[in-house]
């Protein structure tokens, strides 16, 4: 009997040890993607912030329009430092701990986002656009607006 309650004993360190393995393993591969994610979208803020600069240079030096797009890349690069800097383990923990406390607020808050995040793939994807076109096209002929129907 005691050789095996040693054996379910060895048994349960190994899945244990195995565990604590593959909890590392898959941590270390989501913190390789979140870096990469974070690298990538300071690097986007950091190219908008160019043009923003760039879009100030167009403009007459002094006008209106060059101080609001030279303020406009100066906040862009700032976010992207700040998208540089984020420490995303924690700003997840935040996160979590808000939601914990304002259910409502946090969804409210997340479906808002969620439709601003549509609206602006949608603004700016010309596939969409295309498509949507064609289809638009599409139907118009079947429907009768060839023939001088509307």
């Amino acid at each position: 009997m005691t050789d095996t309650s040693d054996l379910e004993q060895q048994a349960r360190s190994q899945a244990a040890a195995l565990g604590r393995k593959t909890k590392a393993a898959v941590a270390g591969k989501i913190r390789e993607a979140t870096d990469a994610a974070q690298t990538h979208a300071a690097q986007e803020v950091e190219a908008t912030a160019d043009a923003a600069d760039a879009a100030a240079s167009a403009f007459a030096p002094g006008s209106v329009q060059a101080q609001a797009a030279s303020m406009v890349a100066a906040h862009l690069e700032d976010a992207a430092h700040r998208v540089r800097s984020l420490d995303i383990e924690q700003t997840v923990e935040d996160v979590s701990a808000f939601a914990r406390r304002n259910p409502l607020l946090f969804l409210s808050a997340a479906a808002l986002a969620g439709f601003a995040a549509t609206r602006f793939l949608k603004a700016h994807d010309p596939d969409l656009d295309t498509s949507s076109g064609a289809v638009r096209s599409h139907l118009s002929e079947h429907d009768g607006a060839g023939h001088g129907v509307s």
